[in-house]
């Protein structure tokens, strides 16, 4: 098990900026507003110089004076917990100043005996601070290292103490490989529930969950184990329109992130309110997740509201759903739908259940000679159809050149002559025959010398 290192201190301090800087990713929202880190946000880091791999968490701001403040009391309670599961604490507090807080956080430190801790005093920007902030350094009883995020100065001291302290703990563990596990992503309009039915499915309290629009602000990845299957669960900041969205503020890049998360999972629960229904904003999320080949799963939550109504009809109301969304997201068939009540806690595993299926069906690969005796029988009842300009469309042969999403490669005499239709047939015949349920599949045309294909 990787050792996990927190960062903690009192708001505005620098830890999100000293945390971007030390994973060397922009991974948390770094901003001049108090609460802007909310979660507890996780990066695995593999020291290549010292040869180990860790858990770097950035925790939101310690801020024991807002106790009328829900958030912030929710905060704090997290990073407590935090600071308790952690192997080492990296302290951050300014080079020039002890505020009342920080004595606060040192109360808590002494309250939990907690030994394992180094102090950073940042924002030590020149010669002048660092000596500052030794004036400061008589106050803790183990490592203090002056540093300046904001200049990466004092950053390499900081790597190198923790490897040697993780080594001689017996904390030194390394990387394998690479990640195997199914990395899923929750994403969906404000207020539709994603965080709750992350929360449930975890039985944790992982992620923050408030009936506040635009609680989650960081894409917060859960490591998670479920039916013999290692799942890495991302749950994502709001999506709003980017109309509504300025070009430099907090939420323009909490969108940045959410589409980051985009591309980095497998499959995709798109969230949205059943009893609201699905709305333009969740078709253009959807079509943005089909171009990036992800596997879907829509999840209709709130199904609870919408049984509520006395004029449903309990028996056929799911199958009338079924058939208004197919109505809404036509041009993509092929997708998972579950209803589910993140309150009630009702049928949220069937959305693992499906992504396990899907993670399968997009990892699977059909023979060349089975293929290819498919497509002989698909030509012989529908040959290719050709447009204006062509003249007799051939197909010659064709394989499946890549999983995770499928990809088929076929080859034909000119990849113009073919009507786009025929194109959407092809898949239509893939998918009676092999699968490939919940994923998109790509299918190629290649002619042969010159010819390429104009249609993708």
């Amino acid at each position: 098990m990787l050792a996990k290192i927190t960062i903690i201190g009192r708001p505005n301090v620098g830890k999100s900026s000293l945390f971007n800087m030390m994973t060397g990713h922009k991974i948390a929202i770094v901003a001049d507003e108090a609460g802007t880190t909310r979660d507890i946000s996780e990066f695995e880091y593999t020291d290549e110089k010292n040869d180990l791999t860790y858990i770097i968490a950035d925790s939101g701001g310690l801020d024991y004076s807002s106790a009328n403040d829900e958030i912030a009391v929710d905060i704090t309670e997290r990073t407590e917990r935090s600071i308790v599961e952690s192997d080492l604490l990296i302290w951050v507090v300014e080079y020039d100043r002890f505020t009342e807080l920080d004595e606060a956080i040192y109360r808590i430190i002494q309250k939990h005996k907690v030994k394992n801790y180094i102090v950073l005093a940042n924002k030590a920007d020149n010669d002048t601070q660092v000596m500052e902030s030794y004036s400061m350094a008589g106050k803790w009883e183990l490592e203090f290292f002056p540093v300046s995020s904001s200049h990466n100065a004092g950053i390499g001291d900081v790597r190198r103490y923790i490897a040697k302290y993780l080594k001689d703990k017996g904390l030194n563990y390394k990387k394998e490989s690479e990640d195997p596990s199914l990395k899923m992503a929750f994403i969906g309009r404000p207020n539709v529930g994603k965080s709750s039915i992350l929360n449930t499915i975890v039985w944790s309290d992982r992620v923050m969950v408030k009936d506040l629009s635009g609680t989650t602000r960081d894409a917060i990845d859960t490591k998670f184990h479920y039916e013999q299957t290692d799942f890495t669960l991302i749950d994502t900041a709001w999506i709003r329109r980017l109309s509504k969205v300025g070009t430099r503020n907090i939420e323009n890049w909490s969108i940045m992130r959410t589409e980051r998360a985009l591309k980095r999972a497998d499959v995709i629960a798109v969230i949205i309110d059943g009893f609201e229904g699905i709305v333009q904003q969740d078709l253009s999320l959807i079509s943005q997740i089909a171009d990036e080949k992800k596997g879907i799963i829509i999840v209709v939550n709130k199904w609870d509201l919408v049984l509520a109504k006395t004029w449903v009809d309990k028996d056929q109301m799911m199958n009338r759903y079924i058939d208004y969304l197919k109505e809404k997201i036509e041009f993509i068939p092929w997708v998972s739908v579950i209803f589910t009540s993140a309150t009630e806690k009702k049928r949220l595993t069937k959305i693992l259940d499906q992504a396990i299926e899907i993670d399968a069906e997009r990892k699977k690969r059909v023979k060349t000679g089975i293929f290819n005796e498919f497509l002989e029988q698909v030509i012989y009842k529908h040959p290719p159809t050709g447009n204006k300009k062509s003249h007799s469309p051939k197909i010659y042969y064709g394989s499946q050149v890549d999983t995770n999403p499928p990809k088929f490669l076929i080859t034909v005499n000119n990849p113009n002559h073919f009507h786009f239709s025929y194109k959407r047939y092809l898949e239509n015949k893939i998918r009676d025959n092999f699968g490939f349920h919940g994923t998109p599949i790509t299918i190629e045309f290649r002619g042969r010398g010159k010819f390429k294909d104009v249609s993708k």
